[in-house]
């Protein structure tokens, strides 16, 4: 956990300084393949470290972590179990494994949503409005 977090915290500021950008925003979409199901193990210690960014003092107001896991798209992720058996509605639902959110263009547009207003909000608050 503490080594993930340390070098997210390094990316993050080593990308600022190459792009001579202190204050660029980040935003960070934690893994959440998970969906509805708790996380465990490694996945777990990786949303936690993620998840930590929004705890540090200096990236207050400039970083922010969003969850993924709470987006899912419950049709996929009740299907996904039987996708060989109902190919043809799976192709209409999803397109991949859980480990690529089931290749569900749902929880996809979710995801990027969340994160497209996550960037406004931590732009509006660097121009002060």
């Amino acid at each position: 956990f503490r080594s993930y977090q340390s070098n997210m915290k390094h990316f993050i500021n080593d990308v600022r300084k190459d792009l001579k950008a202190p204050n660029m925003p980040f935003v960070i979409g934690l893994m959440g393949q998970n969906g509805s199901k708790p996380p465990k193990g490694a996945m777990l210690t990786v949303q936690q470290a993620q998840l930590a960014m929004n705890d540090v003092p200096e990236f207050k107001g400039n970083v922010k972590a969003i969850r993924t896991d709470v987006l899912v798209d419950k049709a996929a992720e009740e299907l996904y179990p039987m996708w060989r058996m109902r190919f043809e509605e799976w192709k209409l639902t999803g397109g991949d494994f859980a480990y690529h959110y089931l290749g569900s263009a749902i929880w996809f547009n979710r995801i990027g949503k969340s994160m497209g207003d996550s960037m406004v909000e931590l732009m509006k608050g660097a121009d002060g409005g």
